[in-house]
This record gives C-alpha cells, sequence and structure tokens, in this order.
C-alpha cells in the first residue's frame, strides 16, 4: 500500500513539474516592436513603423504592421536557445552597411528562431530592439 501511495505521488510531481515548465516556457501570442530602419525580413523590404509579432504553427511567424500595410509570413527554421537571464524577448537585426536584415526573433528570454538570412563576405553589426507584450 505505501509503495503504490508513493507511485503516485510520484507521479503528481512529474505531471505538476511538467504543466509549471510548460507554463514558463510559452511565448506570448502576439508582441509589438517598434522598428526605426528600413529593413528587410525574408524576401520582402519593409518601412520603419510599429510591427506585431504573432507565432504560428511550425516554424512560422507572421509579422505586420500595425498600420496593416505590410505583411510578411517569416519561415525560422533554427531553434535558439539561451541561458542568460538577462537578456529580454527581441529581434536580432544584422547590419550590413546600411542595409539591415531581421535574423532572429526572441519571443522569450531564453528561446529563440532564427531566419536563414545569406550571408555577406564582411562581418554584420549585431542590432537588438526589444518586444512589447500586448
Amino acid at each position: 500500500m505505501k509503495q503504490h501511495i508513493f507511485k503516485l505521488t510520484a507521479i503528481f510531481a512529474i505531471f505538476l513539474g511538467l504543466a509549471v515548465a510548460g507554463v514558463q516556457a510559452q511565448a506570448p501570442s502576439k508582441v509589438e516592436v517598434n522598428i526605426p530602419f528600413e529593413f528587410s525580413a525574408g524576401t520582402k523590404t519593409l518601412q520603419p513603423g510599429l510591427y506585431s509579432i504573432k507565432r504560428l504553427s511550425g516554424n512560422y511567424l507572421a509579422l505586420r504592421s500595425t498600420d496593416g500595410k505590410s505583411t510578411v509570413i517569416l519561415n525560422a527554421p533554427i531553434n535558439l536557445a539561451s541561458t542568460d537571464q538577462n537578456s529580454a524577448e527581441r529581434l536580432v537585426f544584422k547590419k550590413y552597411g546600411e542595409q539591415y536584415y531581421l535574423s532572429q526573433i526572441w519571443l522569450t528570454v531564453d528561446t529563440g528562431r532564427e531566419l536563414a538570412v545569406r550571408q555577406k563576405a564582411a562581418k554584420p553589426e549585431i542590432v537588438e530592439l526589444s518586444l512589447r507584450r500586448q
């Protein structure tokens, strides 16, 4: 009988631990960011402005200007992980000369997605912008 109670308690503790971890790892369904420069996302060049980012299914995310004029569906196939607790939800751009290319989207502090960005010969400057949860 003691063994049976112990097993049930252990199983309950495991499920409780998984539930808490799952809630902590969930990304917000939608975030906003003000991007103060023209940039490329996927195959599209977008104007400066306020954008919302929404997670879709699988590797896909939607980036949409809040004025509704521009929308792009992004394939971000590479999973990223970070243990840096000083970081924040953010977008990461690679800057070559005066051109900005969206390269990473971090909807949570510890998990992000990376877009396939063509590598240039020169080493890019890295530019990060913080996201705002809605």
